[in-house]
């Protein structure tokens, strides 16, 4: 011992130094703190910090809870005073515009608040309920009967009121919401109209919930014992027991043992909702929970220490010679293989933190070349697997060779290949650079990978092979080809919820060896053509894919000549359902003559409106290099369908205005030809010429006006004139005669009707122009 601890010995070790400083310091430290926290707390200190605050934090979360829920029924107050609200709650007779104006601001309240779930606005006069789920629903028909019967049965007297419940939702029968329903009614007495928010539970239980004690439960009553929220499903008993243990404060904490169960902290606080109803919040706190260590702790604590300070003075007795001496011989050792560090910079104040600075330095190289390595490897792997998918298919041989070289756990038969191509890709080039589109391939390839491991017993090999898709080389059943469809809808799932990215999924039947892996990667890559008829999000089989040859798809006789009735009357409405019949049984075809038959099918649509109207000038749009590129550009039949549709009515729409405007014009011409026929006729008027063509006065009279932008009488007026002039210079017959000659039935009215044409009178026109 002497020998040990010889004081120059030990100063020239100071690394052996502060070894002993630590420890000491800290057996002393941990011996100081252990006594302190066995003698300086208890099992009651414990209890009873613990009740007091768990009673602090529930009458904080009940206040906050009751200020959120006062909120939400505010809310519900002041939007259920809107005026158009009101009005429309009450109005015998809605319009459309009113309804979908009521239901937008009915989507704005629902949207202003987080915590509202639902909003109604019931209209008793009109046997209808506006719902911010659903929209406009008859009160027979609504998915949520109970709160119309809560108001049928309501008292005169009774104004807003809260209901406690758990709401099915719509749609989906098995899915249940519990909510807060704020019952505002509008006529108390006469009708049942109403503003209802339903408030979701959950939601408004969130701050309570995140103070709650580990392993508690949580529950809040109203003042009718209504169950309002609960984290444990309790059974009425239950909830008496509780109660009736804390009916005696309005704020508090207890130990309390419940008939057969284990002895708990019961915690409770009250607080009321905007004096609409009291609430009551209960939270149980097992006292085991609290107090199981502490026991345990206190028995052997004792032992321990007597046992920790005897060890420890033998430790530090034999701590030179059994830990320090082998590290001050490798530390030495060390030294002398690594002078030229040293002299670069590798200097310390002692001989550990020397033998510190060469380890970090060396694993520091290290890890450089195993991280160069393993890009490299990595990268090469990537390469191979790209070329051995989509590339010609080299030997066997040189095929097993990479894979050893490269390391790659790939089963030599059984293999099948899936492929997961991103839907909607057009969108996707647009909004994400090479760089982003590369690492989201590269999260599908790990996302893909790890959700597909657990399945299989060998390892499965994901790649990115750039562009629109990845692929992956599963090791199969050959018995159970088809076993794998559910694990990849999974997948494909699980790449929507992380990635937000649309994918369809094809997989292939199983092949014998790895020389088969190219021909099946581009028989799946071809399967994927099938999301054109399927849609995106599709999941196909070799079933889905059948790749026998089928006559191209040509319209039944009847729906032709639909087509073509409805193109010659160019009646948009007509035409589309024909379209929709062609388009639907074009979906059961396989892709190729889908594809086929659409392009067939969309010129001879074509056809038939150029046959229909010759005149008129088709857009390039109905061309056939645009025709390509919207299949393309589009990716699914629905959506190139519902284009056509679009083009189509408007084509059909600018042929109609054509026509429109052709007719009209032909009609003035025919007006012209009419008066010119009967100009010597002194009836001719717009009522004559109305009976020759068969229309009425009033539509010809505003036809003609708005055509050539003056009145028929004009018209008839300066065509006279204009032959009277020219009689007048050629001939020297009397006036009189020549004017009644043409139809004006008296003199002063053609004296009048000359003079303000030409300024003068007749007279003087034949003298000066003769």
């Amino acid at each position: 011992m002497e020998n040990i601890f010889n004081w120059k010995r030990i100063k020239r070790r100071t690394t052996f130094l502060k070894i002993l400083i630590y420890f000491i310091s800290a057996t002393t430290f941990l011996l100081a703190v252990s006594f302190v926290a066995l003698y300086g707390l208890s099992a009651k200190t414990l209890l009873n910090e613990i009740g007091d605050h768990t009673e602090s934090a529930l009458v904080n979360g009940g206040k906050n809870t009751a200020q959120l829920m006062e909120w939400s029924i505010n809310y519900a107050y002041s939007s259920s005073s809107d005026s158009q609200l009101e009005s429309y709650a009450l109005a015998e007779v809605n319009s459309t515009f009113e309804t979908y104006t009521v239901w937008s601001r009915l989507m704005n309240v629902k949207n202003g608040n987080p915590s509202i779930d639902s909003v109604y606005l019931i209209n008793d006069y009109t046997d209808s309920i506006i719902d911010s789920r659903l929209g406009l629903t008859d009160i027979d028909e609504f998915y949520d009967q109970e709160v119309l019967e809560r108001l049928r049965t309501r008292k005169i007297t009774d104004g807003a009121f809260l209901i406690p419940r758990t709401l099915h939702m719509p749609l989906n029968s098995s899915k249940y919401r519990r909510v807060i329903t704020a019952i505002i009614p509008y006529e108390t007495g006469k009708s049942i109209s109403a503003f209802v928010l339903n408030v979701d539970a959950d939601s408004i239980m969130t701050l309570l919930q995140a103070n709650s004690f580990l392993e508690t439960n949580l529950f809040v009553l109203n003042d009718k014992n209504e169950m309002i929220f609960s984290t444990d499903r309790l059974s009425q008993d239950q909830i008496q027991d509780f109660t009736a243990a804390s009916s005696d404060k309005v704020n508090g904490w207890k130990l309390y043992k419940p008939e057969n169960e284990r002895e708990q902290m019961l915690v409770y606080a009250q607080t009321s909702i905007k004096g609409i109803q009291n609430w009551r919040f209960y939270e149980t706190i097992p006292k085991s929970v609290i107090l199981s260590r502490i026991d345990f702790l206190r028995n052997i604590t004792l032992l321990l220490f007597g046992g920790l300070l005897l060890v420890s003075l033998g430790v530090v007795a034999l701590l030179s010679r059994k830990v320090y001496s082998p590290i001050q011989e490798l530390v030495q050792n060390v030294m002398k293989q690594h002078q030229s560090e040293k002299q670069d910079g590798l200097l310390a104040a002692n001989e550990l933190d020397y033998l510190s600075q060469v380890f970090v330095f060396q694993s520091e190289k290290i890890h450089e070349l195993t991280e160069v390595g393993r890009q490299h490897k990595f990268f090469a792997r990537e390469r191979f697997m790209r070329e051995l998918l989509s590339g010609p298919a080299p030997s066997l041989e040189e095929i097993r060779q990479s894979i050893r070289r490269l390391e790659i756990e790939l089963p030599e038969e059984n293999l099948s290949v899936a492929i997961f191509r991103i839907d909607y890709f057009p969108s996707f080039v647009q909004n994400y650079s090479d760089k982003d589109q590369r690492l989201l391939r590269f999260a599908m390839t790990n996302i893909v990978g790890e959700s597909l491991q657990p399945f299989f017993a060998a390892r499965i090999q994901t790649v990115d092979m750039g562009a629109d898709h990845i692929a992956v080389i599963l090791p199969v059943d050959k018995r159970q080809p088809y076993a794998i469809a559910d694990k990849l809808r999974e997948s494909q799932r699980l790449v929507k919820q992380y990635l937000s990215i649309s994918t369809t999924v094809a997989s292939g039947k199983c092949m014998e060896g790895l020389a088969e892996l190219h021909e099946g990667y581009m028989t799946v890559y071809e399967m994927t053509q099938e999301r054109f008829r399927l849609g995106h999000g599709s999941l196909v089989s070799e079933e889905q894919a059948d790749s026998s040859p089928n006559e191209l798809y040509h319209l039944p006789l009847e729906l032709e000549r639909q087509m073509v009735h409805a193109i010659q009357k160019a009646d948009g409405d007509a035409l589309l359902p024909t379209m929709d019949a062609a388009l639907s049984a074009l979906r059961e075809r396989p892709y190729f003559e889908c594809k086929m038959s659409l392009i067939t099918f969309f010129m001879h649509v074509r056809r038939s409106l150029q046959e229909a109207a010759p005149h008129f000038i088709l857009s390039s749009s109905w061309g056939l290099t645009s025709v390509e590129n919207q299949i393309m550009k589009l990716e699914t039949l629905q959506a190139f369908g519902e284009w056509m549709e679009d083009l189509s009515s408007q084509t059909l729409a600018e042929i109609a205005a054509a026509r429109n405007v052709s007719k009209k014009a032909g009609l003035v011409q025919e007006v012209d030809q009419l008066i010119a026929a009967h100009l010597t006729n002194p009836n001719l008027a717009t009522k004559l010429l109305a009976d020759e063509l068969g229309l009425s006065i009033n539509y010809l009279r505003n036809l003609y006006k708005l055509e050539t932008t003056r009145s028929i009488t004009e018209t008839i007026s300066e065509r006279r004139l204009d032959i009277i002039c020219e009689e007048l210079l050629a001939s020297d017959e009397p006036i009189e005669p020549l004017s009644q000659k043409y139809g004006f039935t008296t003199l002063n009215t053609f004296y009048a009707a000359f003079k303000k044409r030409y300024g003068v009178t007749p007279a003087m026109y034949r003298k000066m122009n003769k």
